[in-house]
């Protein structure tokens, strides 16, 4: 008997320390891929060539583009095993393609799967097994405010997390489908023509430099282009990010961290070390703030003298509780403060009344998230303005340089709650992405303005010189670079 319970013991210890050993591995931090940014050598030698690497939402709906971005978020945000659970394919998830978003329970009149049938395989109506008591209202995550229910087919699997299920059919039925005129996004296409003028002044000022661009939710063009760069003779990389501001969510953990790891593979197989340079991110450029000042000016030009105005630079926002070492935290103090002080200067140079610049946050700034109201919220930001008395309140999202579906439709919804006219159900005409997206409300007398971001060819040379002048500040340490024909750095 004592033998019996010794190898009892035994076994749980093995379990426990086994458990706790998979735990960690599973869990294990990420490289320090910011203190290596910050230490960082930013001298080229050699062959150098640029590889911009970062979100780029599709145009069109891509099912696969939606998979890869819920995945990525669950495996940023959860621990694992929670994972796990949160990664479940625990049937198909449905949706009423008249009724696609819902915060409670309804009868459904339609309802249709990920790939638009309204029956199941064996061509029996989803609606019927709705009746059958084998489709289930999922309630929304309290986590995510403002967040949709969804309905679950329960009697088979789908093959997909259900979850990613949910979130492909609000983007196809929403995000793409009638939540928008044009059934297509604009972000693409504006972030493109930016890049088109970047890189054109790249060529112009360094002649034959190679370069690629790729999307983070495109694991395999991504690797592809880098040792396409690689196989052809680079021996410098410098990494570059289409973020206004660098955060681990987005660059350190993810674009910048995964391509150093695509480039010690190559080291591996090729026996060759390449040096890796990280640009600063645009934020911190001159030409980025005076982009989104522009638009602000345009709409200041547009008031009479005497009347009080707020303005709001809103920022996208994490669940700060949750990463409270984030690397923005430590990276976007400087950038929100100019933001700031160039705002202050520019109100003042104008016959207005009272004047107040504030900074917001669009997501992660709810009930959940920020119970205690440590960070302001733009929809309280808003709001204030109205309670306050302003005549105008505008705004202008300084994270952005496109139209997304965060934009106008994730954000929007936070940022307009319980606005008088607004409803998730109204559609966006949005038919000219040469011109900034606009929205307007009136509260009590309070005019409220978001004024887009900054396209056309107004304001878009501005955020490509920016983000041209980070590629700069690196080629131009390089031995032998012709200075001369350089556009100077702000």
């Amino acid at each position: 008997m004592k033998t019996f319970f010794k190898i009892c013991g035994i076994v749980i210890v093995v379990i426990v320390i086994g458990a706790y050993s998979t735990y960690t591995y599973m869990n294990r931090p990420h490289e320090d891929i910011y203190s290596l940014y910050v230490d960082q050598d930013t001298t080229p030698v050699g062959k150098t060539a640029v590889f911009l690497i970062g979100l780029h939402t599709t145009e069109d709906f891509e099912p696969t583009w939606w998979y890869n971005i819920l995945h990525h978020s669950v495996h940023a945000n959860i621990p694992w095993p929670i994972q796990i659970t949160s990664l479940a394919d625990n049937g198909v998830a449905l949706v009423d393609p008249d009724r696609y978003y819902s915060v409670e329970k309804f009868v459904p009149t339609r309802l249709m799967d990920r790939f638009g049938r309204e029956h199941d395989m064996d061509r029996t109506p989803y609606i019927e097994r709705y009746r059958e008591g084998l489709v289930e209202w999922q309630l929304p995550r309290e986590s995510r405010h403002l967040d949709t229910g969804y309905w679950l087919y329960t009697a088979r699997n789908d093959g997909i997390p259900s979850r990613v299920g949910k979130r492909i059919n609000l983007a196809k039925h929403w995000f793409y489908g009638n939540g928008i005129k044009q059934r297509k996004i604009p972000a693409n296409y504006q972030s493109f023509k930016i890049y088109d003028i970047a890189f054109d002044m790249l060529q112009a000022s360094y002649p034959g430099t190679p370069y690629r661009i790729a999307d983070t939710q495109d694991p395999y063009l991504w690797k592809k282009k880098i040792l396409e760069l690689l196989d052809d003779g680079a021996e410098t990389l410098v990494l570059a990010s289409p973020m206004v501001m660098y955060s681990d969510y987005e660059d350190f953990h993810n674009a910048f961290g995964h391509s150093f790891e695509i480039v010690r593979e190559w080291e591996a197989r090729n026996d060759r070390k390449i040096k890796i340079i990280m640009t600063k991110p645009m934020g911190y450029q001159k030409a980025m703030r005076d982009g989104y000042l522009l638009i602000l000016k345009d709409k200041l030009d547009q008031l009479p003298a005497g009347v009080d105005v707020k303005h709001i630079w809103s920022i996208h926002g994490m669940p700060w509780a949750r990463v409270p070492n984030e690397s923005w935290l430590k990276m976007s103090p400087p950038y929100k403060a100019a933001m700031v002080a160039d705002a202050e200067a520019l109100l003042a140079e104008y016959d207005f009344g009272r004047t107040e610049v504030v900074v917001s946050q669009d997501h992660f700034a709810d009930h959940y998230w920020n119970p205690d109201g440590a960070v302001l919220s733009t929809n309280k930001a808003y709001l204030d303005g109205v309670a306050d008395g302003y005549d105008h309140v505008t705004s202008i999202p300084i994270e952005f340089y496109n139209e997304n579906t965060d934009t106008l439709f994730s954000h929007a919804m936070s940022n307009y709650e319980n606005f008088p006219g607004f409803d998730v159900y109204n559609e966006i005409d949005y038919p000219d992405w040469e011109k900034p997206y606009t929205s307007h409300f009136e509260i009590d007398g309070t005019q409220i303005d978001y004024l887009g971001i900054p396209t056309g060819d107004r304001y878009r040379p501005y955020i490509a010189e920016a983000l041209f002048n980070t590629f700069d500040a690196i080629l131009s340490q390089r031995e032998g670079s012709n200075t001369k024909t350089r556009m100077s750095a702000n």
